[in-house]
């Protein structure tokens, strides 16, 4: 159904309450069973307005949840014309279609509460999202509009000073003059050094003995070569016990 045609069914309903206030009562807890077949009692009595829409109308008024609790509540089981008069009872079998259309209809309102509830969740954290990025836009804009600040300060320094003959330079600059004067005088060093140094003799290496000449000099506190002693081991004879015969 169209927003059209839902304005139109709103318009009918509307006028429903006016021409039948007793089939159709203002107050939600006065609605009552109606009829059954009452469409064509609608038809009858209205027939300028179009039955389809005259259907529609109805089936948006029956359709309330008002409308299902006085099927399942009302006293007497009653259902009533559009006068307001007794015209048929509601069965057992109508109660409980109407208990089930009830509790379908209470899931669809709770399905969509929560799909309301997430939706101004969602709604809530992305409200949040963009006022943080509109903090760290206007913070970065406030750091470039610093940084410009500076870098025109220093401009307008730089430029007094050169209008005094002054000439500053940046860290790169010193880092790289201080290398090359460095790197200067390494070679002035290098070419004030002497051409050629005396020669010195050559030492054998100390990993080959038979190159080196032998050692004749005393060495202190040496000890005297030791001298093999060869030990006997002496028997012991013991002599017999005279108290033994």
């Amino acid at each position: 159904m169209s927003t059209r045609d839902k304005q139109t069914v709103n318009v009918i309903h509307a006028l429903l309450r006016d021409r039948f206030p007793k089939a159709f009562p203002k107050d939600y807890d006065q609605i009552k069973p109606l009829k059954t077949g009452i469409h064509a009692d609608l038809v009858r009595h209205l027939p300028e307005i179009d039955a389809t829409l005259l259907r529609r109308a109805l089936a948006n008024h029956t359709a309330r949840d008002g409308y299902l609790l006085a099927l399942i509540h009302h006293r007497g089981n009653h259902r009533y014309d559009l006068q307001g008069n007794v015209a048929g009872a509601v069965t057992p079998e109508e109660r409980a279609a109407a208990l089930q259309r009830l509790d379908a209809s209470t899931q669809r309102g709770q399905a969509k509460a929560e799909r309301v509830r997430t939706h101004k969740a969602r709604e809530e954290k992305r409200k949040k999202q963009r006022e943080i990025e509109r903090k760290n836009r206007e913070a970065k804009a406030a750091r470039k509009a610093e940084y410009e600040r500076v870098q025109r300060e220093s401009a307008a320094r730089k430029a007094a000073l050169a209008a005094q003959g002054i000439v500053l330079e940046t860290r790169g600059e010193r880092k790289r003059r201080l290398i090359r004067e460095a790197a200067e005088r390494a070679a002035r060093r290098a070419r004030a050094a002497p051409a050629a140094l005396p020669s010195r003799p050559e030492t054998p290496h100390p990993q080959n003995p038979a190159s080196q000449p032998p050692d004749l000099r005393p060495t202190p506190n040496a000890e005297p070569p030791q001298v093999a002693v060869t030990f006997r081991k002496r028997r012991r004879v013991v002599p017999p016990d005279k108290n033994s015969d």
